[in-house]
């Protein structure tokens, strides 16, 4: 009996042992590490930093959201409640700048609707079936591309016969690589480069209800490349004053943002701007790139990059945004194609 008593204690002491031994290794080599890093990121963001490296967690706010409530369930697992309560606060914080960039779909004074689609056509893609299947049976009126390499030129030559009016900028530049598609008329064509190593733009005035709007499409480079104007990291010439304002990273992608917004104020009030911006809704160059042009993304965003990863892991980096009297009514993503985009379709109305 003593035998079996002994026994008993010594399973039951072992069997604590390795519990103590689990719990202490997900702390150490888990559940500490992903703290540290989510607390970091966080600080990133709180100190809107300059860097390029550290400034690019800002786009990822969601994911971090994401990260800190699964490490916070872990931490309740573990029983450390405390612990939990702080993760809970941080995935709460990466969350609060997301939120206000998600919209409900707007309301315009008028039912008829211009229906968008923009989509990143993918350099590297090896079959166009799929996308030109999309595109053809999409009911758009308008459709803006980028990353539109000689391939992709002749495969969207296909859609002639639905849309038979465009703008490219093949002729103003070799690497050029946007296009607008319509079935509408298209007057007073506007297509090249910005500025030296700025994106290309395409733009084009159409008549819609009996009112002119403009509509143009973009592809903003992305966040990780260095800015190239040592002197103020945002535009070529230091007497001008610039557009984009608040603590910015110094990037290349905020220089092109600045070119952008410098285009944009040329152009007519009302205005769609489509493409792949590189950039998700809730960071500080897009939010600066809005405020300085008018644009709106209230219908939202959607999960658009990269199209191969579940839902939970993309980021929200295409989008159609419109300014002026013309607004956004729905902005859902579109099928898989032969991306690594999804497309994104919007549809558009007055607002009075």
């Amino acid at each position: 009996m003593l035998s079996d008593l002994a026994q008993q204690h010594a399973r039951s002491d072992q069997r604590r042992s390795w519990r103590a031994f689990v719990d202490a290794t997900l702390v150490q080599f888990v559940l500490f590490p992903a703290t540290v890093g989510i607390v970091l990121c966080q600080g990133f963001i709180w100190l809107k930093p300059a860097a390029v490296w550290a400034a690019v967690w800002e786009h990822f706010a969601l994911q971090l959201a994401g990260a800190a409530l699964v490490t916070a369930l872990l931490a309740l697992l573990l029983r450390r409640w405390i612990w939990a309560g702080v993760l809970v606060a941080l995935a709460a914080t990466h969350a609060l700048p997301v939120l206000p960039s998600w919209g409900d779909d707007n309301v315009a004074a008028r039912p008829e609707r211009l229906r968008v689609v923009s989509a990143n056509l993918y350099y590297f893609a090896t079959d166009e079936a799929a996308t030109i299947a999309m595109l053809r049976n999409s009911g758009a009126d308008i459709i803006g591309l980028v990353e539109v390499t000689p391939a992709w030129q002749k495969a969207v030559g296909t859609l002639a016969d639905i849309y038979p009016y465009r703008v490219d900028c093949y002729s103003v530049a070799p690497d050029c690589e946007n296009i607008l598609l319509s079935r509408l008329p298209l007057s007073n064509p506007r297509a090249g480069r910005l500025e030296t190593d700025a994106p290309m733009l395409v733009a084009g005035d159409l008549q819609w209800q009996g009112r002119p709007m403009t509509v143009a499409a973009t592809h903003i480079t992305w966040p990780l490349s260095p800015a190239m104007n040592e002197r103020t990291g945002l535009v070529s010439n230091v007497d001008d004053v610039p557009l984009l304002v608040g603590s910015l990273p110094a990037t290349r992608q905020v220089e092109q943002a600045e070119a952008l917004a410098r285009v944009l104020a040329r152009l007519p009030a009302d205005l769609v701007l489509m493409g792949d911006m590189n950039s998700t809704p809730w960071s500080r160059m897009q939010r600066a790139l809005r405020a300085a042009t008018g644009l709106e993304n209230a219908a939202g965003w959607r999960l658009s990059w990269p199209s191969w990863l579940p839902a939970f892991l993309r980021l929200p980096i295409d989008h159609v945004l419109a300014r002026g009297d013309l607004v956004v009514t729905s902005f859902v993503a579109g099928p898989k194609t032969d991306s690594d985009h999804l497309p994104v379709i919007a549809e558009i109305g007055w607002r009075q």
